[in-house]
Formats: C-alpha cells, structure tokens, sequence
C-alpha cells in the first residue's frame, strides 16, 4: 500500500484565498504573485508574508525598486495585517538595486543565496523579479545569460527549504 505525502497547508491570511487554493499554500512551495502594475501584487504578498512570519518561520523579502524600504512599510501600514513587531523579530527586508543597476545577474544570484543562507528563512519573496530581467536591458540580447539565471534562481528557490515567491509584472510573452 502506498503512502501519501502530507504537506501542510499554510493559511495566507486573505479572506477567501485559501479556499480557492484549497487550503491555503503548500509547504516548501515556489509560487508566482502575477499581475498588471498596480493590481495590488506587493500588498497581497505582504498580505501572505505578514499572517506567515514567526519567530520560527522567518520571512526574507527582496525587492528590486530604487526606493527604500522604509517608504514601502510606511504604505503598508495602512493595512491591517501591518505588525511592526514583526518587523522587528521576524522579516527581513534586503534592497537588490545596487547590485542590479551596479553588477550582473551572477551577483544578484550571489546576494540573494548569501542572506538566504545567513537568516535560513521559512518564506522567500522576491519583488519585482520583471525587474531583474528589466536591469540587463543593455545586454538583453544575450538571452542566453538571462535564461541561465531564471533557471539558477527557479531551482535555488525551489531547492530551499522555504515557501518561496516570485512576484512581478508579467504581461506578453517575455518572462
């Protein structure tokens, strides 16, 4: 008789999410928050980061914008699910854009494996990874560069031991 692997079900904390999803998200996921600019991508992850984040299951969120994180945790305050005190014990924020507007792909991939490896996080989110793709316009005919590292990143992601999250503007046809 086979044996069924149970993974568990992490509630996101949005009303009516989790049981579109089934449950909520599976354990150790890698999951894709897609959508047109504004549509409220950042929020809905925070949203998800915020009823996840513990002591014991930390939260590493990357973002690519120019703008500090202050300026973004300042708007999410707005929200409800904002708790400071987590903040303070259980996310960690770490701004890409130096790397991105300074160095290449290879870095970036290097940064974010050097913190996930210093803070061993549960949850992984990285916004906006269009951005990423968006810094090597100047080389964006090396296509072969930027395949190679989504797909570093997709297995990394997919290889730690974390629910993990890709967020971005994906409109057309080009990842």
């Amino acid at each position: 008789m086979n044996e069924k692997v149970n993974i568990r079900q992490l509630k996101t904390g949005v009303p009516g999410l989790d049981n579109l999803l089934g449950g909520g998200i599976p354990e150790f996921s890698f999951n894709l928050i897609a959508g047109a600019p504004g549509s409220g991508k950042t929020t809905l992850a925070h949203q998800i980061m915020f009823s996840l984040a513990s002591p014991d299951n930390r939260a590493l969120f990357f973002t690519t914008s120019g703008e500090p994180a202050i300026k973004m945790l300042r708007y999410q305050q707005q929200f409800p699910f904002f708790d400071l005190e987590k903040v303070r014990e259980s996310i960690h924020f770490i701004n890409l854009s130096v790397e991105l507007m300074e160095e290449s792909f290879n870095s970036v991939l290097k940064r974010i494996e050097k913190e996930v490896k210093n803070y061993s996080p549960g949850l992984i989110f990285v916004d906006s990874f269009r951005s990423v793709i968006d810094s090597d316009n100047e080389n964006i005919s090396h296509t072969s560069s930027l395949q190679q590292f989504v797909q570093k990143l997709g297995i990394q992601m997919s290889s730690w031991q974390a629910t993990t999250f890709l967020i971005g503007e994906y409109v057309g046809t080009r990842i």
